[in-house]
């Protein structure tokens, strides 16, 4: 028998601190079983210190993100100090993987920002680029989670399920800034919108 596992998820921070505590906040209260973060940790915000201190103390899986590879490649041009980060932190991002593999609740997950094949490249309901599509066809994952659009978002692309809690700090949507909950096996999507607290089960497949 598999248990039934709770996956938070977080996406697209971009350095605002108070924003991640209220999103992990709100996935304790959840009963998560554990959290991910799905990139763009840094950038666009003032607390990317302390954002990236938060995710380390709290040993939570992160891959990377565009706003993290740009915010280590600018500082190796201009020289320490860009954006204000730190040294420990710029290693930190520059360490980070673009993608990560787990096997959970018997479910093959995979874990990148953008796509699976470019981090800088969103997929969204209506629009999965020809590359990504090759490139799932090649991961053969049962769910992918992505972050990069902003968009909260769960479909269904050939036998590979495709989630996205959208973002901690800016919502591209009506909802505003969410995180969200994906339990497996079941391959449910809840997203929380962080200024109500409110949960919603999300089901916009295609």
């Amino acid at each position: 028998m598999v248990h039934a596992l709770r996956i938070g998820l977080i996406s697209d921070l971009h350095a605002q601190y108070s924003a991640l505590h209220e999103a992990l906040d709100l996935l304790d209260a959840a009963s998560v079983d554990r959290v991910v973060c799905l990139g763009d940790v840094v950038e666009k915000g003032p607390d990317g210190d302390a954002v990236v201190s938060t995710l380390r103390a709290l040993c939570i899986p992160t891959v990377k993100g565009n706003h993290d590879h740009n915010a280590v490649r600018h500082a190796a041009l201009v020289g320490r100090g860009a954006g204000g980060l730190s040294r420990s932190t710029l290693a930190w991002l520059e360490a980070l993987p673009d993608t990560r593999e787990y096997l959970w609740a018997g479910k093959y997950v995979l874990l990148a920002h953008g796509s699976p094949v470019n981090r800088g490249v969103g997929v969204r309901p209506d629009d999965v680029p020809k590359a990504v599509r090759r490139g799932l066809r090649r991961i053969d994952a049962d769910v992918v989670a992505l972050g990069h659009t902003h968009r909260p978002m769960r479909m269904r692309f050939r036998d590979t399920w495709i989630v996205n809690p959208g973002s901690v700090a800016h919502g591209r949507c009506e909802l505003g800034p969410t995180c969200a909950v994906l339990t497996l096996p079941a391959m449910t999507l809840e997203v929380c919108v962080l200024r109500t607290g409110r949960w919603q089960r999300f089901a916009n497949e295609r």
